[in-house]
């Protein structure tokens, strides 16, 4: 009786065994998913956007929108080589960047800049390209403007620019950077050159500002987020940010203001993204529905 007993107990230890190597195996290939994969998938999205505001001129504008690359943790050069064809695949009217093309914790060589400089002057627009700073690329002000400036970018600070497509009615396009260093000036940004009631795009990298724009502008575009980095079903994100607020990742609608908050390129961090891939957004604007 004693020697079935020990075969029963021995028998009970190997399922366990094989049980936990079971569950060792699937956390491992988790993980190795988390963070091999996913971070290195990058993928596109389309929206349609209509709003009645628009000129007609603008039915079928299209705004390519990407964020947050986070140059040299799990985005590197082939991640940057792979925005950049995606961006070319669109066919954009304007292409715009809403912050954080660096990372906190990496330090950049003169041979990291220029590659950026160079892969970022390759994605082409019917208009322009435009950029907004985000707080991680207060690290190094100054190369930031030169990466993007020195690749055909605009950066918009407090300011707005007028675009006309088709048509001599334009839509404003207007920015703000970081909130992180100094205070927005609403004023300034959406100071127009013109009288009249002008559709109004918002560039911003946090998307909290959303709370005091949704009567001032038709559509906000944003980052930072990260989408939470790793989103469990029902819960959404499990890497908070600051000034994030309740807009962790898509579309929000206020009124006659829309939201819509990228879940960018990179990570920053915690290294790993689930159910979260990084991507790029292309946005179709109509008047109609």
């Amino acid at each position: 009786m004693e020697e079935v007993e020990l075969k029963e107990e021995k028998k009970g230890h190997h399922i366990l065994i094989k049980i936990l190597l079971f569950l060792l195996t699937i956390v491992g290939l988790v993980f190795c998913y988390m963070y091999f994969f996913e971070p290195k998938t990058i993928i596109t999205h389309e929206y349609a956007i209509v709003n009645e505001a628009l000129p007609d001129s603008f039915n079928g504008f299209k705004i390519a929108h990407f964020s947050d690359i986070h140059f040299g943790r799990t985005t590197n050069e082939k991640e940057v080589q792979k925005v950049v064809s995606l961006l070319n695949e669109m066919k954009p009217d304007i292409i715009v960047f809403t912050g954080d093309l660096f990372d906190n914790y990496i330090t950049l060589s003169e041979d990291n800049k220029e590659f950026l400089k160079s892969e970022l002057s390759k994605p082409s627009s019917t208009i322009g390209k435009y950029a907004v700073m985000g707080d991680t690329d207060y690290i190094d002000e100054v190369a930031f403007k030169e990466i993007m400036e020195g690749a055909g970018f605009t950066i918009l600070e407090n300011t707005n620019v007028p675009i006309y497509y088709e048509g001599n009615t334009p839509i404003y396009l207007s920015g703000i950077s970081s909130i992180t260093k100094e205070s927005p000036d609403y004023t300034n940004a959406f100071k127009k050159t013109a009288e009249g009631n002008f559709y109004q795009i918002l560039l911003c990298h946090e998307p909290i500002l959303f709370r005091n724009v949704s009567n001032d502008t038709n559509l906000v575009l944003s980052g930072h987020s990260l989408g939470g980095l790793v989103r469990i079903p029902f819960l959404g994100g499990l890497i908070k940010k600051d000034n994030v607020g309740e807009y962790e990742l898509g579309k929000y609608t206020t009124n006659s203001s829309t939201l819509f908050v990228s879940n960018g390129i990179g990570t920053e961090n915690l290294s790993l993204r689930f159910l979260n891939y990084p991507s790029i957004n292309l946005y179709r604007m109509y008047n109609y529905e």
